[in-house]
């Protein structure tokens, strides 16, 4: 190992006990000891066989088997969790999916001045998507969670490819492939009216074709991969914290050419910001949008003054929320009120303080097994204005058989046990060291960086989720075909 990787691999080391850390105390915080836990019991026993059998009757099994059988499964979950639960989107979820069917009939306010998505520009696409599920689909409630599933299985099958690309081992791809597949946030997100569902496909997308032009040493694959990873910061804006992961794993890892090197990054850069640009553009210039994508009129530092909040752990919080109200949207003013309230914070709190908040803040913001995704699944049930918005129809039944909400033991079982092979792996040397997954460890490592900054949500870990499947098969050793014919 070169001295980043050790580098890398320590501070992993850390992350991991403070994330198993958070998610223990999250679950006895949480957890109703007067219920009763045979049903939780249950599905941890059900989710732990499935994995425990792919292992033993992968020796005997024929591959293609295998893999079509993880579709079915995976495919066969999530319509079970589709007919469970009748879905409705709540908070941000419904206004975008109401804004969605005003874009239709020729609405375009809720994109300008100091409206809601013109304060939040990075929401504007997926607006128009569920615009379009609305003009398309008489029933586009159900149809967006359909197109869900979709998206979810072709996850589960580009984390193989994904995994082979870093394992070289077609079983042990199978085998993210299936944690993938019954993974419970990568199956109750389906029924959320979440960007996530369409972001993620799109980021996978973009790391395959990475680390295909790394292990290939072709430039295209990097062009590839960078338009898919703008097209991902077009629902999430998560691409600054990935083009980052890229350049610097390519100024490390990729080759010892320098002109090479040159390329590479040059090759990932523009692809990666031009797509993005001329979209913003077109949306400008054809005035469905008054702003660039980028540049909301509501300062990025009003989500890191959030994230400053020592009182509120760093979460969303009406004190900070409200300043943008208390300039009436004036980009200038809210931004140097911001940052002086951040200065004051610093100066104000020991580094003791600050250093007790931020363990606690990343610790909490990784704990919860399934990244809210019962939460935002069940809560427009009981929310008065998803219900007025929403709950008509075919909707107006409030239909749920079990709720998962409740079942916080099964999430966490599985989550921990997942966090705590990732961190067994990464003692595995020839794991850990191998080049192509330091590519997740970097990228696992920003992710972490960059939630400790803004306002802390649960949900905004998702769209690094798929990680931990794959890290979790760091701490197996390989099952190639040479030691299955033996």
């Amino acid at each position: 190992m070169n001295k980043f990787t050790l580098l890398i691999n320590y501070v992993l080391k850390m992350l991991f006990i403070l994330i198993i850390v958070g998610s223990i105390i999250y679950t006895n915080n949480f957890y109703n000891t007067n219920r009763q836990l045979y049903t939780e019991l249950i599905f941890f026993g059900i989710w732990a066989a499935s994995v425990f059998l792919f292992f033993r009757i992968t020796r005997k099994a024929n591959f293609k088997v295998l893999f079509s059988s993880i579709i079915v499964v995976s495919l066969c979950i999530r319509i079970l969790w589709f007919l469970n639960i009748d879905s409705l989107p709540v908070s941000d979820f419904g206004m975008m999916f109401n804004a969605g069917g005003q874009f239709i009939q020729g609405n375009v306010e809720m994109f300008k001045g100091i409206n809601y998505f013109a304060r939040f520009p990075h929401m504007s696409l997926t607006v128009m998507y569920f615009g379009l599920i609305q003009y398309l689909f008489s029933d586009a409630l159900s149809m967006t969670r359909m197109l869900n599933i979709g998206f979810s299985v072709v996850d589960v099958i580009l984390l193989y490819f994904i995994a082979y690309q870093i394992f070289k081992d077609r079983y042990k791809a199978l085998g993210v492939m299936l944690i993938a597949g019954i993974f419970p946030p990568m199956i109750y997100y389906n029924n959320v009216f979440a960007s996530e569902n369409l972001a993620m496909p799109l980021l996978l997308l973009s790391i395959l074709f990475y680390l295909k032009a790394v292990n290939n040493k072709k430039i295209m694959f990097f062009i590839y991969s960078g338009i898919f990873l703008s097209l991902t910061h077009l629902f999430r804006p998560i691409g600054y914290v990935v083009i980052v992961a890229y350049v610097l794993y390519g100024l490390i890892y990729y080759q010892d050419v320098v002109k090479k090197k040159i390329m590479m990054l040059i090759s990932v850069l523009l692809s990666s910001i031009i797509p993005f640009v001329l979209i913003s553009m077109i949306l400008v210039q054809t005035g469905i949008t008054q702003y660039s994508l980028w540049h909301g009129t509501e300062p990025l530092t009003v989500s890191v003054l959030k994230g400053t909040n020592i009182t509120s752990y760093g979460r969303w919080n009406v004190e900070d929320a409200s300043i943008f109200d208390k300039f009436n949207g004036d980009y200038e003013a809210v931004d140097a009120e911001c940052k002086r309230i951040i200065k004051e914070r610093f100066k104000e709190n020991p580094p003791l303080i600050w250093l007790k908040f931020y363990i606690v803040k990343y610790g909490s913001q990784w704990s919860s097994g399934d990244f809210a995704g019962t939460y935002w699944a069940e809560a427009g049930r009981t929310d008065d204005v998803t219900q007025s918005r929403f709950a008509h129809d075919n909707h107006s039944g409030n239909k749920m058989i079990i709720t998962m909400s409740q079942n916080v033991l099964f999430n966490q079982i599985v989550w921990i046990y997942l966090l705590a092979l990732s961190f067994f792996g990464l003692f595995r040397k020839e794991m850990s060291g191998s080049r192509s997954i330091q590519l997740l460890y970097i990228l696992f490592c920003g992710f972490s960086l960059f939630f400790l900054i803004i306002e802390a949500q649960a949900r905004y870990s998702y769209i690094a989720s798929w990680l931990f499947p794959i890290l979790a098969v760091t701490a197996f050793s390989g099952l190639n075909e040479e030691r299955l014919n033996k």
